[in-house]
């Protein structure tokens, strides 16, 4: 039994119509855990899942400790304490973050603009579960969850190219994939 991209969503799915119980590659369990109220029981083979189905087998249902992924991945990899300098910068990006504005940095290369950037999210509120859950939705659909990160703890920080396509700015393509900007939702 393969993993498959966007098992979370699929289960979100399922869930909405009434299904409380789901059998999920083995690979997949972590991320399907995260939803709580339903049973996620791992399966690695096609003889593992017809045994379980015909009550030879029980295979405890995984689940996984949301806390615990927001104490361990809820860490950003640079802080906006680490800026120097830059006071009004800093200013406007600090109340920009407080009051959910957008803002635009602009100024001759160098000068610290994207490393700023990087580090505004340390200053954003935190995410909450319901967010973190729809943040993971796109990224499991997307196949860029690692396995051992089941939810997207932090807010995405994304910085596509100058050069991206429209297809890889808004999605779409040949094979329609999220882009930049709803991999950076939240």
């Amino acid at each position: 039994v393969r993993p498959v991209p966007g098992i979370l969503p699929m289960v979100l799915a399922a869930r909405g119509r009434g299904i409380a119980r789901f059998l999920v590659p083995e690979a997949n369990v972590r991320e399907a855990a995260v939803l709580s109220g339903i049973e996620i029981i791992p399966v690695s083979r096609l003889e593992e899942a017809v045994e379980m189905l015909s009550g030879v087998r029980d295979i405890e249902p995984v689940v996984t400790d949301v806390e615990a992924v927001f104490r361990h991945h809820g860490r950003y990899p640079t802080d906006f304490s680490e800026v120097r300098g830059q006071e009004y910068a800093k200013r406007a990006m600090e109340v920009a973050a407080a009051g959910g504005h957008n803002i635009l940095l602009s100024g001759v290369p160098g000068t610290g603009k994207t490393m700023m950037a990087r580090r505004l999210p340390s200053i954003l509120p935190e995410l909450s579960l319901e967010e973190a859950i729809e943040t993971t939705k796109i990224y499991s659909t997307s196949g860029l969850l690692t396995g051992e990160t089941p939810l997207v703890a932090t807010r995405p920080f994304r910085s596509p190219h100058h050069t991206i396509s429209d297809a890889g700015l808004i999605g779409g393509g040949n094979l329609p994939r999220p882009g930049e900007v709803s991999l950076a939702h939240n």
